[in-house]
């Protein structure tokens, strides 16, 4: 069966899950964890993903991230490559550590999305790695302790996990959230359906004609999620078909900023080049889709500092009126 296709969805919160290769684990030692961590940390902080839960598995792990207008591989290609090059180097192991392309699946704010943290959050009982809630609540390897104050991740958004435990606002958040804990772990059956729907979906078992299987939520949140999907590709699709390339994106953008690709290229505080440099990002990586890698020759930058512009060009183009046309 051809691999199904990745869905992309802005400011929806993303089911995500990456597998190593072989017999391979993902940390062989601490040192190995605080490195995966502070990689997570250093390319969250780039795309401006918000992270909502992690668990970490002997050779897999599994992640709740809510995600921008930015492509879901620009965290994942840089930050699964930069692990891999650290793990093989101080292991003496070759080539790739994970399994493709991590699987992922959009799933809908609300009671999904209160399902999807709790399913995530008790997955080491599911897996026996904890048998009681107590345990849980001060396991490290899983970011349910940290929403429980027992321990400490940077980048978790925790005041976003508790606000989908909000309610009416008379109950505390992190009750509703334990309890909701509590309920999956003890009253699993009663959760079976949505996690036949997450286990399909991680097992890529899944029909094309089963839209439940790609997206997790209500049929309006499904039809616009597809729909949006269905916009972006076929608008990057005419883009290609209208030849958008470096060069003519350098044209564009310098055909509304007075400056020029060897300007562009020099260092400093610039307020029109600047926003050149931030202009040209945005359009390269987070509309185009362009490699960091690719811009950042261009413009003689390093791959997280375009990263960064593109965060900040966004603005720009939005102030100014500036969309990318098909011609």
């Amino acid at each position: 069966m051809a691999r199904k296709p990745r869905l992309c969805v802005s400011d929806v919160i993303h089911y995500i899950t990456a597998e190593v290769i072989d017999s391979r684990v993902l940390f062989r030692d601490l040192t190995d964890k605080d490195k995966f961590i502070d990689l997570l940390n250093k390319y969250l902080a780039d795309t401006g993903f918000d992270l909502l839960g992690i668990v970490f598995y002997p050779q897999h792990y599994e992640m709740a991230l809510r995600l921008n207008d930015r492509p879901m591989k620009d965290l994942f290609q840089r930050f699964h490559s930069a692990y891999a090059r650290y793990y093989n180097k101080k292991h003496s192991f070759e080539g790739y550590l994970f399994q493709g392309r991590p699987k992922s699946i959009p799933v809908e704010d609300g009671l999904y999305a209160q399902l999807l943290i709790a399913y995530l959050h008790t997955g080491p009982t599911r897996a026996g790695l904890c048998k009681t809630i107590e345990e849980l609540d001060n396991y490290k390897d899983c970011t349910h302790s940290a929403v429980m104050g027992n321990s400490y991740f940077p980048n978790l958004k925790i005041d976003q996990i508790l606000e989908l435990y909000s309610g009416d606002g008379n109950v505390d958040p992190k009750i509703i959230y334990s309890n909701a804990i509590k309920q999956m772990m003890e009253k699993c059956d009663s959760f079976q359906d949505f996690i036949e729907m997450i286990k399909a979906s991680k097992e890529d078992k899944q029909s094309m004609y089963k839209s439940g299987y790609w997206i997790i939520g209500s049929p309006k949140f499904i039809k616009n999620a597809l729909k949006q999907d269905k916009d972006k590709r076929i608008r990057l699709a005419n883009y290609v078909r209208t030849n958008w390339d470096h060069d003519k994106l350098a044209e564009f953008v310098f055909a509304r900023m007075p400056v020029s690709l060897d300007n562009i290229k020099r260092r400093g505080r610039d307020n029109t080049l600047s926003s050149a440099r931030k202009l040209y990002c945005y359009f390269a990586v987070t509309i185009l889709e362009m490699t960091t890698r690719s811009t950042a020759e261009r413009l003689n930058v390093t791959s997280t500092a375009v990263c960064r512009l593109a965060q900040q060009g966004e603005s720009i183009a939005k102030s100014k009126g500036i969309e990318l046309t098909i011609e």
